[in-house]
Order: structure tokens, then C-alpha cells, then sequence
């Protein structure tokens, strides 16, 4: 007997808006992922060089199948990253966005902490930038 491939349990006939929030948010970072290859960025030394960190951390960020994403912490490193392509800013910056706003299905105490993790980072940089 066939089972029904369309059915639930079956996530190759899903469409994105009927993807698990944690399929969504491996997709976003396959996105990223994506965007450094085409920038030229194929193996994981160039990766994780043009991201400010190291090969493992950018293997696991880019390759490793997971149920939660990168920390906020690795997240900046990427950010305050010099070589980082305009591109790829844009993804890690629309990762941030769609984690804060709960797409990622994390519990509403995390995602919360997650989101205060770049309010402090813009408050104290604009603190540190304000000369008064």
C-alpha cells in the first residue's frame, strides 16, 4: 500500500508558508550560504574568512543540519566583519529581523533576549559615538 506523499508528514510537497518554523529559518541560513558561493566564496576557509570567523563555526553555520541558529554573539562577529559582501549583510540582517519576529519558532522569552541582544549593541554604540 502507498502512502499519500502529499500528506503532512511528507515536507518535500511543502510549500514555504506550510514550512516548520525551524525548516524556515534553515533555509535563511542556506540563503546565506548560497549568497557567499555566488559571490565566489565556495569552500569553507573563504567562508568563514569573508565572515570573521572561524572555519568550524562557519561549516557548522552554513552546513550542519540544526534545530536552532547562530548565537547572537557569532551574529555580530559576522556583522563587524570588514570583507563581509553587501549581499550576505543583507541576509544576516533579514535573519536577525525575521528571528526577532518570532518566524524562527523560538519561545517568546528568547526571542525577546535575542531581540534586546541588538537594541543594547545599537544603544552602546550610539552611546559611544555621542560625545556628551
Amino acid at each position: 500500500m502507498r502512502r499519500n506523499r502529499t500528506g503532512s508528514g511528507d515536507r518535500r510537497y511543502r510549500t514555504d508558508f506550510q514550512l516548520e518554523p525551524k525548516e524556515k529559518q534553515a533555509l535563511k541560513l542556506a540563503e546565506i550560504r548560497e549568497v557567499l558561493v555566488t559571490a565566489g566564496y565556495n569552500t569553507t576557509a573563504k567562508q568563514a574568512a569573508v565572515l570573521g570567523v572561524g572555519r568550524s563555526t562557519a561549516w557548522w553555520l552554513l552546513n550542519h543540519d540544526r534545530g536552532y541558529g547562530p548565537s547572537p554573539k557569532v551574529i555580530k562577529r559576522i556583522l563587524s566583519s570588514p570583507n563581509i559582501p553587501p549581499a550576505v549583510r543583507r541576509k544576516v540582517e533579514e535573519y536577525i529581523q525575521e528571528r526577532i519576529s518570532g518566524l524562527y519558532g523560538h519561545s517568546e522569552q528568547r526571542t525577546q533576549w535575542f531581540s534586546e541582544q541588538f537594541q543594547l549593541r545599537q544603544h552602546n554604540h550610539h552611546e559611544h559615538l555621542d560625545p556628551a
